[in-house]
């Protein structure tokens, strides 16, 4: 009898906790559901239920019985699509489980689709706070973390002028080297993109053959494509066999409909030679240096 009472406590008390781990994030509770399939759903009591999360991303679901919310999934977290294992837990608000086809390096299928929590509602927004989401669910789960109301001004990116997200860098080389500035612009609708050298009311690349700029040929008049991301566009500036004379400060400048920004970075050119010390067996040489824009007078 004693040995009976022991087990029993054991067993209450593993019971106990698992109810109380049920307020984990739901990619932590796959085992968790499975240690509990045996019990059975049994009669719904709310009022037993455990305390379920106030701030779940994706918001509230019931769980497997039908009586008890916990967080849903996010986009992009795995979930159990036909619902005839409980292992991974159901997608939140506006989410629905799909299957998507794992691919390799060279585009090569990998083993069974994962199925993933996909946003039903697919398209950029706007947020009430000037910022574009890939979708909605994107905005309502940066709601949830920043613990503020976040409301949904309207389909598609917001509204916005230029703003820099990748200024050129001040950069140092060599005559007779290859540079390259690059400078990354958010805006919608998409801007205008052009380099200008400090001092000159010209843009690049002018008909200087050994300056070239890559910008989306859309967007304006030289050649192109557009950032890494949705709603941003990039542009280079490249000088292929540096002078003396390239020294200078160059800038990316861009401008929509709502206004215009630019970045500026230095570029200073360093003269290379070689001297040969003659007197010395086997000969010395030596490599040096100049700084400047101008050729030094003899």
């Amino acid at each position: 009898m004693a040995w009976a009472g022991v087990w029993l406590c054991m067993c209450v008390g593993v019971s106990v906790s698992v109810h109380l781990i049920l307020g984990v994030p739901p990619q932590h509770r796959g085992w968790l559901r499975l240690w509990e399939e045996g019990e059975g759903c049994g009669e719904c009591e709310r009022e037993r239920c455990p305390l379920a999360p106030s701030n779940c991303p994706a918001g509230q679901v019931q769980d497997s019985c039908g009586c008890c919310e916990q967080c849903g999934n996010v986009e992009g977290q795995q979930c159990d699509p036909d619902g005839a294992q409980l292992f991974y837990g159901r997608c939140g608000e506006g989410l629905v489980c799909q299957r998507r086809t794992r691919r390799g390096r060279r585009g090569r299928r990998r083993g069974e689709p994962e199925p993933k929590c996909v946003c039903e509602a697919q398209g950029s927004v706007c947020g009430s706070d000037g910022r574009t989401y890939p979708n909605l669910c994107q905005l309502r789960e940066a709601a949830s973390r920043k613990g503020t109301t976040l409301r949904l001004t309207g389909q598609g990116p917001c509204y916005s002028a230029p703003r820099i997200s990748r200024a050129p860098r001040d950069l140092s080389n060599y005559t007779g080297n290859d540079i390259v500035f690059g400078c990354e612009v958010s805006a919608f609708p998409l801007p205008n993109l052009s380099w200008r050298k400090k001092g000159s009311d010209n843009f690049l690349p002018g008909d200087d053959p050994h300056i070239s700029v890559q910008t989306p040929p859309s967007l304006s008049s030289s050649q192109a494509r557009g950032g890494p991301q949705r709603y941003t566009v990039s542009t280079w500036l490249q000088i292929q066999n540096l002078h003396l004379s390239d020294a200078g400060i160059y800038s990316c400048i861009s401008h929509n409909a709502l206004g215009e920004t630019s970045a500026s970075a230095r570029l200073t050119v360093l003269r290379q030679g070689v001297f040969t010390i003659g007197f010395f067996t086997p000969p010395i040489c030596l490599y040096i240096r100049a700084e400047g824009s101008e050729r030094p007078s003899e």
